[in-house]
């Protein structure tokens, strides 16, 4: 794609993916471990930016990732991910994981929430233009509209990082 003048909905952007965690996905405690969900919540990010830019993309930022419950060997798992916001050549992909014991239907419970910030890429690493998102529905607007403060928080926490306010003088750390 050239300069993009192409458009998507976030309809077009969602993607779901299902799941089934296995002993070697979980520790002793027979829970999952938060590094296999978080690798799963990568590749989903990975699957719905690609398929929305319609070009590679990469993982440049991660936001505020929740585990609000624990997830156990045998369970089903299903992400669902959506654009929720498109600039230039990234994207902010919001992600939801939710856990179902398959044995026993409708003890779904969400487990996990996160949101992704990709950038679109050619072959030699160069950024591309992303479609422009369409949000048709008040949800839609509303999760577009939650991922500007999210952003300008990445930055400024960005920014003070660079600007050294939590300098060590080299004898501190020493």
């Amino acid at each position: 794609m050239s300069e993009s003048t192409k458009t998507k909905t976030v309809a077009e952007s969602r993607l779901e993916i299902n799941s089934l965690m296995r002993p070697q996905h979980g520790n002793f405690a027979g829970n999952v471990h938060g590094g296999v969900i978080l690798g799963m919540m990568d590749e989903a990010a990975y699957l719905c930016a690609s398929r929305y830019a319609e070009s590679y993309c990469v993982t440049a930022a991660l936001d505020h990732v929740e585990f609000a419950s624990a997830i156990r060997v045998g369970d089903m798992v299903t992400i669902r991910a959506s654009v929720n916001a498109a600039g230039k050549t990234s994207m902010q992909i919001g992600l939801q994981v939710v856990a179902e014991d398959p044995q026993d239907p409708g003890t779904s419970r969400r487990t996990n929430r996160s949101f992704f910030t990709m950038v679109a890429v050619s072959e030699d690493g160069n950024p591309l233009p992303v479609p422009t998102l369409i949000c048709e529905t008040g949800e839609d607007r509303k999760w577009r509209c939650e991922a500007e403060p999210r952003r300008e928080l990445r930055g400024r926490f960005n920014e003070e990082l660079t600007e050294g306010r939590c300098r060590i003088d080299a004898e501190d750390a020493a």
